[in-house]
């Protein structure tokens, strides 16, 4: 009964969506098909969706738990991001085809319409953890959560995509004037972006969120070339699916219905926990992105479909579409932020969120218009002026006869010479420099080494652990064991994140994906060849994770087991809150995060040892494949 009683809030929501609608008449629909007013109430729908979506996520901890029908909701959310790419793409080619002047006008009069309240919700997102959580942020970390640098609202992931597609847009039919070849440049650049973000790997959702991460990043962009298409061929489209209407509907709620399913069904089974340098990695998350993305597709069509049979007439949904933009983004917060620790019940929270988000969206939602159609008013100004002052150059320069400068060119046989060149002398010297500055780090590092004590830093190895910075950083770690020439060392931070394994099943430690990530080719390379020749392996691993047992004795206090984490380590995932402990954490400019232990050899579990936030050793709370855990490397050196 508990669990039938959330099928309230779909109800109201598909009633809200339905409500004063009717059954189009003959040729009715399709003079109704996919205008303004319609696509404008789906998105409304797809919003609501979303947000029950989220919430659906919270209360089920991502599908983990059954709260009855209602947890449907859970796999659905990528189906209701589809309707917005569908109907982005579908608005640009329209807009196009029907607007004189459009390209010209197009980024001082459609951007600030999603960036202006993208910026917005962010200053809100900033406030909310600096005043109201206590947060600790520089100047350029407020300037960077605010403009979406860094995304502190997580579902900002999709303003920034869509304006990436926007200006691909702009750019590519800007410079071509051939529209259909534009169009068709178009699509394979939405494809290539698709298969750029699926090689970034996975990110964990939360304020961590980055530009390319996570397969909300493309499990659901290929509906923006559908869009783009649909506007393409839309008469043809429109009139060979008025004659044959009935069947292909039914068609598409059955077509809807097995690849939702089937895609749920990969999620589980392949999913996108992975690391993309495996090939087997690559293949699971390849095989549930073809799943997802057919899905995406024929949910479309059925949406499509329906339009043409049935014509939207909700006030309700007016209103809601006036304020999605804003509902979609603020929502978040009260979510992941407002209420994600309080206590209640689930129905509690459903309400709490929705009445929360809804009021104030439609307190914020009318100043940020304003302030949008104002940003707009004062841009069609400056170009009107900038316009006018180049009209007016042309016709003085015109008036004096003067010709443009000739351009210099440059001849390409004079350039192929000097590249051959520097390829050759790069391919020569820059190996050669690696080598050099490898032995004399080796040197430095090495007798370090031999000096050691427990505790002691020494540096080892290069490893990518601050974003910003070029190449890999040396690498620091301390001394927590010596046994006669053998030393060793474990990690100062946490330089890595990701999962104990990639499916919730019960593992030993020999079968886990974090044992075959640091042994990996492509972890080992953290070394150089000399630094290499010194690592001692311990039961077959050259590097490896602490025990309970080992932890306990290296680091015997909490305090000492707390473990701050890289900034790279942060944007690959680790669970770093930045509200938790700010004022000992931040002030240093540290970052905290749990880290994982590794059980005991041959033994198999379902969860794995940690050490969490506040330095303590639990055993049995997290699941194998919880993906925002730190790792914190451990490995032997011949000191002899």
């Amino acid at each position: 009964m508990k669990a039938l009683i959330l099928l309230v809030y779909p109800a109201l929501w598909l009633g809200a969506v339905f409500f004063r609608a009717r059954i189009a008449k003959h040729d009715e629909g399709s003079s109704s098909f996919l205008l303004q007013d319609q696509t404008r109430m789906i998105q409304a729908f797809a919003c609501i969706g979303v947000v029950l979506h989220h919430l659906t996520q919270q209360i089920t901890s991502y599908g983990v738990f059954n709260k009855g029908p209602v947890t449907v909701l859970n796999d659905m959310g990528f189906l209701f991001t589809a309707l917005f790419f569908f109907f982005s793409g579908y608005g640009l080619i329209t807009s196009l085809q029907t607007k004189p002047d459009y390209l010209k006008t197009f980024l001082y009069r459609r951007l600030p319409s999603v960036l202006i309240p993208f910026w917005a919700v962010n200053v809100l997102g900033v406030l909310l953890n600096t005043a109201g959580y206590g947060a600790h942020r520089t100047a350029a970390q407020i300037l960077s959560e605010i403009f979406g640098i860094t995304l502190v609202n997580s579902n900002g992931w999709f303003i920034v995509e869509i304006v990436i597609l926007y200006l691909l847009f702009w750019l590519i039919f800007r410079l071509i004037p051939n529209r259909d070849a534009a169009l068709a440049l178009l699509c394979i650049a939405a494809l290539l972006l698709i298969r750029y973000s699926f090689f970034q790997g996975h990110d964990v959702p939360g304020n961590k969120v980055h530009w390319f991460r996570g397969e909300w990043w493309f499990n659901s962009t290929i509906a923006f070339p559908a869009g783009l298409l649909t506007a393409r061929f839309q008469k043809r489209l429109a009139g060979y699916s008025r004659r044959h209407l009935i069947p292909l509907l039914l068609l598409f709620l059955v077509l809807s219905a097995v690849t939702f399913f089937i895609s749920v069904r990969c999620v589980n089974r392949y999913g996108y926990y992975t690391d993309p340098a495996s090939s087997h990695a690559v293949r699971n998350a390849a095989v549930t992105l073809a799943s997802q993305m057919t899905a995406c597709c024929t949910f479309i069509g059925f949406v499509v479909l329906l339009n043409q049979k049935v014509i939207l007439n909700s006030p309700i949904m007016r209103y809601v579409a006036g304020i999605s933009r804003e509902l979609f983004l603020i929502h978040g917060y009260f979510v992941n932020r407002v209420f994600a620790q309080v206590r209640m019940k689930d129905f509690t929270r459903f309400a709490a969120v929705l009445v929360c988000s809804f009021a104030c969206t439609a307190l914020l939602s009318p100043g940020i218009r304003y302030l949008t159609a104002l940003t707009v008013k004062g841009l069609s100004a400056l170009a009107a002026d900038l316009a006018a002052s180049r009209a007016r150059r042309v016709r003085i320069a015109r008036e004096m006869g003067k010709a443009p400068r000739p351009r210099r060119t440059i001849r390409l046989k004079a350039l192929l010479p000097a590249a051959v060149i520097c390829l050759l002398a790069a391919g020569i010297l820059v190996p050669a420099g690696k080598d050099l500055l490898a032995r004399k780090e080796f040197r430095e590092e090495w007798e370090s080494v031999r000096q050691a004590k427990v505790g002691s830093e020494i540096l080892w190895g290069r490893y990518k652990t601050d974003p910003s910075g070029l190449g890999r950083q040396r690498l620091r770690w301390t001394v927590i064991a010596r046994d006669g020439e053998k030393v060793c060392l474990t990690t100062l931070e946490g330089i890595d994140a990701g999962c104990y394994f990639q499916k919730h099943r019960s593992i030993s430690w020999e079968e886990s994906d974090v044992r075959k990530m640091l042994n990996s080719e492509a972890f080992l390379s953290t070394f150089s060849k000399y630094e290499k020749q010194k690592l001692i392996p311990v039961e077959e691993d050259f590097v490896t994770l602490l025990t309970v047992k080992q932890v306990m004795e290296a680091f015997p206090s909490p305090a000492e087991r707390v473990l701050s984490v890289t900034p790279e380590a942060v944007r690959r995932g680790a669970n770093a809150d930045p509200v938790t402990h700010h004022k000992s954490w931040y002030r240093k400019g540290y970052c905290y995060s749990w880290w994982w232990l590794r059980g005991e050899k041959g033994e198999r579990n379902v969860t794995v040892p940690i050490v969490d936030q506040e330095g303590n050793v639990v055993t049995d709370r997290k699941a194998v494949n919880k993906p925002d855990g730190a790792i914190r490397p451990v490995l032997w050196i011949d000191a002899s």
